[in-house]
Protein backbone atom coordinates (compact mmCIF):
# COMPACT_ATOMS: atom_id res chain seq x y z
CA UNK A 1 0.00 0.00 0.00
CA UNK A 2 1.79 3.48 -1.00
CA UNK A 3 1.80 6.26 1.78
CA UNK A 4 -0.19 8.99 -0.10
CA UNK A 5 0.53 12.88 0.92
CA UNK A 6 -2.39 14.69 1.17
CA UNK A 7 -5.71 13.44 2.67
CA UNK A 8 -9.12 14.81 2.79
CA UNK A 9 -11.55 14.25 4.94
CA UNK A 10 -15.37 15.32 4.16
CA UNK A 11 -18.27 15.34 7.07
CA UNK A 12 -21.78 15.37 6.02
CA UNK A 13 -25.41 14.98 7.97
CA UNK A 14 -27.88 12.89 6.48
CA UNK A 15 -31.33 11.95 7.96
CA UNK A 16 -31.23 8.53 9.51
CA UNK A 17 -34.08 7.04 7.34
CA UNK A 18 -31.87 8.34 4.34
CA UNK A 19 -28.27 6.71 5.44
CA UNK A 20 -28.88 3.06 4.64
CA UNK A 21 -29.36 4.52 0.69
CA UNK A 22 -26.75 7.33 1.14
CA UNK A 23 -24.24 4.75 2.01
CA UNK A 24 -24.53 2.60 -1.06
CA UNK A 25 -24.96 5.61 -3.23
CA UNK A 26 -21.18 6.63 -1.32
CA UNK A 27 -19.56 3.49 -3.03
CA UNK A 28 -20.49 5.03 -6.42
CA UNK A 29 -19.46 8.47 -5.58
CA UNK A 30 -16.06 6.26 -4.25
CA UNK A 31 -15.59 4.77 -7.72
CA UNK A 32 -15.59 8.48 -9.31
CA UNK A 33 -13.24 9.75 -7.09
CA UNK A 34 -10.71 6.94 -7.94
CA UNK A 35 -11.52 7.17 -11.40
CA UNK A 36 -10.37 11.32 -11.28
CA UNK A 37 -7.27 11.45 -8.52
CA UNK A 38 -7.36 9.62 -5.46
CA UNK A 39 -5.83 6.80 -4.92
CA UNK A 40 -7.49 5.06 -1.81
CA UNK A 41 -11.28 5.75 -0.87
CA UNK A 42 -12.52 5.32 2.83
CA UNK A 43 -16.31 5.82 3.71
CA UNK A 44 -18.86 4.97 6.21
CA UNK A 45 -20.83 6.36 9.12
CA UNK A 46 -20.09 7.98 12.79
CA UNK A 47 -20.97 5.97 15.50
CA UNK A 48 -19.18 7.29 18.62
CA UNK A 49 -17.82 10.48 19.39
CA UNK A 50 -18.93 14.43 18.43
CA UNK A 51 -21.43 14.26 15.32
CA UNK A 52 -23.19 10.68 15.61
CA UNK A 53 -24.59 9.91 12.71
CA UNK A 54 -22.67 11.67 10.44
CA UNK A 55 -20.90 10.25 7.07
CA UNK A 56 -17.80 10.38 6.83
CA UNK A 57 -15.71 10.13 3.25
CA UNK A 58 -11.63 9.66 3.27
CA UNK A 59 -9.83 10.15 0.22
CA UNK A 60 -5.96 9.77 -0.11
CA UNK A 61 -3.64 11.85 -3.24
CA UNK A 62 -0.23 11.12 -3.86
CA UNK A 63 -0.01 14.71 -4.72
CA UNK A 64 -2.83 18.18 -4.27
CA UNK A 65 -3.33 18.08 -8.40
CA UNK A 66 -5.83 14.88 -7.43
CA UNK A 67 -7.33 16.81 -5.36
CA UNK A 68 -8.34 19.26 -7.70
CA UNK A 69 -8.92 16.85 -10.75
CA UNK A 70 -11.75 15.45 -7.65
CA UNK A 71 -12.99 18.72 -7.04
CA UNK A 72 -13.28 19.27 -10.89
CA UNK A 73 -15.23 16.26 -11.11
CA UNK A 74 -17.76 16.86 -8.53
CA UNK A 75 -20.41 19.29 -10.56
CA UNK A 76 -20.44 16.27 -13.06
CA UNK A 77 -20.85 13.80 -10.70
CA UNK A 78 -24.56 11.69 -10.94
CA UNK A 79 -23.62 10.00 -7.39
CA UNK A 80 -22.73 13.06 -6.37
CA UNK A 81 -25.99 14.49 -7.00
CA UNK A 82 -27.85 11.89 -6.05
CA UNK A 83 -26.43 12.08 -2.49
CA UNK A 84 -27.55 15.47 -2.23
CA UNK A 85 -30.99 15.12 -3.91
CA UNK A 86 -32.43 11.83 -2.65
CA UNK A 87 -30.57 11.24 -0.01
CA UNK A 88 -30.54 14.40 1.73
CA UNK A 89 -27.03 14.70 2.17
CA UNK A 90 -25.72 18.04 3.54
CA UNK A 91 -21.41 17.86 3.68
CA UNK A 92 -20.75 20.36 6.62
CA UNK A 93 -16.77 20.25 6.44
CA UNK A 94 -14.02 18.90 4.31
CA UNK A 95 -10.37 19.28 6.09
CA UNK A 96 -7.51 18.65 3.34
CA UNK A 97 -4.50 16.87 5.93
CA UNK A 98 -0.49 16.85 5.41
CA UNK A 99 0.78 13.35 5.69
CA UNK A 100 3.50 12.68 7.79
CA UNK A 101 5.56 9.70 8.19
CA UNK A 102 4.22 6.97 10.32
CA UNK A 103 6.48 3.52 9.83
CA UNK A 104 3.49 1.12 10.35
CA UNK A 105 3.06 -1.87 7.86
CA UNK A 106 -0.90 -2.52 7.03
CA UNK A 107 -2.79 -4.86 6.77
CA UNK A 108 -5.81 -4.83 5.08
CA UNK A 109 -7.01 -8.63 5.67
CA UNK A 110 -9.71 -9.24 6.96
CA UNK A 111 -10.68 -6.05 5.67
CA UNK A 112 -11.22 -2.87 8.14
CA UNK A 113 -14.31 -2.62 10.19
CA UNK A 114 -13.82 0.63 12.29
CA UNK A 115 -11.92 3.98 11.56
CA UNK A 116 -11.07 5.61 15.08
CA UNK A 117 -10.07 9.51 14.23
CA UNK A 118 -8.28 11.24 16.72
CA UNK A 119 -7.51 14.71 16.66
CA UNK A 120 -4.43 17.22 18.82
CA UNK A 121 -3.20 19.89 19.20
CA UNK A 122 0.73 19.87 20.27
CA UNK A 123 1.76 21.88 23.85
CA UNK A 124 5.24 20.70 25.05
CA UNK A 125 6.68 18.53 22.07
CA UNK A 126 7.80 19.62 18.74
CA UNK A 127 6.86 17.99 15.92
CA UNK A 128 9.89 15.82 15.42
CA UNK A 129 9.51 14.68 19.53
CA UNK A 130 5.89 14.15 18.54
CA UNK A 131 6.52 11.83 15.40
CA UNK A 132 9.15 9.91 17.30
CA UNK A 133 6.79 9.22 20.21
CA UNK A 134 3.79 8.02 18.03
CA UNK A 135 6.53 5.80 15.97
CA UNK A 136 7.82 4.53 19.06
CA UNK A 137 4.60 3.17 20.29
CA UNK A 138 3.39 2.21 16.75
CA UNK A 139 4.53 -1.21 17.00
CA UNK A 140 1.85 -1.55 20.41
CA UNK A 141 -0.83 -0.38 18.03
CA UNK A 142 0.02 -2.95 15.49
CA UNK A 143 0.66 -6.18 18.06
CA UNK A 144 -2.78 -5.12 19.45
CA UNK A 145 -4.35 -5.54 15.98
CA UNK A 146 -4.58 -2.42 14.34
CA UNK A 147 -4.23 -2.81 10.32
CA UNK A 148 -3.65 0.80 9.78
CA UNK A 149 -1.95 4.09 10.75
CA UNK A 150 -2.39 7.32 8.84
CA UNK A 151 -1.53 10.96 10.69
CA UNK A 152 -2.00 14.44 9.12
CA UNK A 153 -1.64 17.63 9.65
CA UNK A 154 -4.61 20.53 9.04
CA UNK A 155 -3.96 22.54 5.67
CA UNK A 156 -7.77 23.89 5.32
CA UNK A 157 -10.77 24.29 7.73
CA UNK A 158 -11.25 25.99 11.47
CA UNK A 159 -8.05 23.48 13.02
CA UNK A 160 -5.56 24.86 10.84
CA UNK A 161 -2.48 23.26 12.76
CA UNK A 162 -4.16 20.55 14.33
CA UNK A 163 -3.17 16.91 13.83
CA UNK A 164 -5.15 13.72 12.54
CA UNK A 165 -4.27 10.78 14.16
CA UNK A 166 -6.71 7.98 11.42
CA UNK A 167 -6.03 4.11 13.00
CA UNK A 168 -8.26 1.39 11.08
CA UNK A 169 -9.38 -2.10 13.15
CA UNK A 170 -11.16 -5.28 12.50
CA UNK A 171 -13.23 -5.62 15.34
CA UNK A 172 -14.29 -3.46 18.93
CA UNK A 173 -11.95 -6.19 20.55
CA UNK A 174 -8.86 -4.64 18.90
CA UNK A 175 -9.82 -1.35 19.86
CA UNK A 176 -10.18 -2.23 24.15
CA UNK A 177 -6.73 -4.86 23.59
CA UNK A 178 -5.22 -1.71 21.93
CA UNK A 179 -6.31 1.20 24.36
CA UNK A 180 -5.48 -1.52 27.40
CA UNK A 181 -2.01 -1.93 26.22
CA UNK A 182 -1.52 1.82 25.82
CA UNK A 183 -2.72 2.69 29.11
CA UNK A 184 0.54 0.96 30.93
CA UNK A 185 2.94 2.19 27.55
CA UNK A 186 5.31 4.94 29.10
CA UNK A 187 6.08 6.78 25.63
CA UNK A 188 2.51 6.97 24.80
CA UNK A 189 1.83 8.41 28.50
CA UNK A 190 4.49 11.13 27.14
CA UNK A 191 3.18 11.85 23.76
CA UNK A 192 -0.32 12.33 25.69
CA UNK A 193 1.31 14.45 28.37
CA UNK A 194 2.50 16.50 25.30
CA UNK A 195 -0.34 16.95 23.45
CA UNK A 196 -4.13 18.27 23.77
CA UNK A 197 -6.64 15.85 22.36
CA UNK A 198 -9.99 17.41 21.49
CA UNK A 199 -11.85 15.19 19.62
CA UNK A 200 -12.12 11.83 19.29
CA UNK A 201 -14.73 9.01 17.11
CA UNK A 202 -15.13 5.78 16.13
CA UNK A 203 -16.41 5.43 12.16
CA UNK A 204 -17.99 2.18 11.12
CA UNK A 205 -16.49 1.82 7.84
CA UNK A 206 -19.24 1.43 4.79
CA UNK A 207 -16.38 0.39 1.89
CA UNK A 208 -12.61 0.88 1.15
CA UNK A 209 -12.14 1.54 -2.28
Amino acid sequence: MSKPNYIAITAATCPAASRSGALKEMANFAQDCRQNGAVRVTYGSVISGRYPGALIFVQFFDDLQGFESVMNMIPQSSAYSRLLSEHAVAPFARNVFRGKPIEFEPTLEPAPKYLMLTRAHRRTLSETEMLDLLNTTAPVFKSSGAQTMRMGQTLTGSDLGTYMLGVTYPDMSAIEKTYDALATNPEFAQLMNGLEVDMRSITKIAGIL
